[in-house]
């Protein structure tokens, strides 16, 4: 089992000389140079709602960073894996479904039918509340939310359309309560 995974890089060259695969046969990482331009793509179709790759690698995290992934209301996980390289869009083709209190039986799943090479995106919002690092989302969607910060920023109307987790649902009632 692979136990460290390069994270993206400026120099997409080096990436992808010291990257080790841990989904081989399901995700595939296209190297690009600059920060943040790599990313995974389909190395296979799927139907949707099938899963695309669990979350056997990921280790619990103290620290929030751009890599953590938040599986509770303040609880992070470090993917290790491939699956770092599924970026954002505002048009997702993977949903991050995360297991509070048991982060391996989270699991990537198809949001819709994807074929073979299309890019592997998800919802940041769908797990995150608040960013570590929010950004100007440039994923091209007629549906593109704009700044991307968490779902705390995001109204209930505007995150209606998407798949959300547990925790998030949770905290997005505690807003609207408050």
């Amino acid at each position: 089992m692979p136990t460290a995974v390069a994270l993206p890089s400026s120099d997409g060259t080096v990436a992808a000389k010291t990257h080790v695969s841990t989904h081989p046969d399901v995700i595939r990482i296209e190297f690009q140079g600059g920060d943040y331009n790599s990313y995974a793509v389909a190395a296979r179709p799927y139907r949707a709602g099938e899963v695309i790759a669990t979350f056997d690698h990921a280790t619990p995290s103290d620290e929030v960073r751009y890599s953590t992934v938040q599986t509770g209301e303040k609880s992070h996980l470090e993917l290790n894996s491939d699956l770092l390289y599924c970026n954002h869009s505002c048009a997702p083709s993977v949903e991050f479904h995360v297991v509070e209190g048991d982060i391996r039986k989270g699991y990537a799943a198809a949001a819709h039918d994807i074929a073979e090479g299309d890019t592997l995106t998800f919802f940041y919002p769908s797990t995150e509340w608040h960013m570590q690092q929010p950004f100007q989302c440039q994923c091209g969607a007629k549906t593109c939310l704009g700044r991307i910060a968490g779902a705390e920023s995001l109204s209930n109307e505007q995150l209606k359309p998407y798949f959300l987790n547990a925790h998030i649902q949770r905290l997005k009632a505690q807003q609207a309560s408050s």
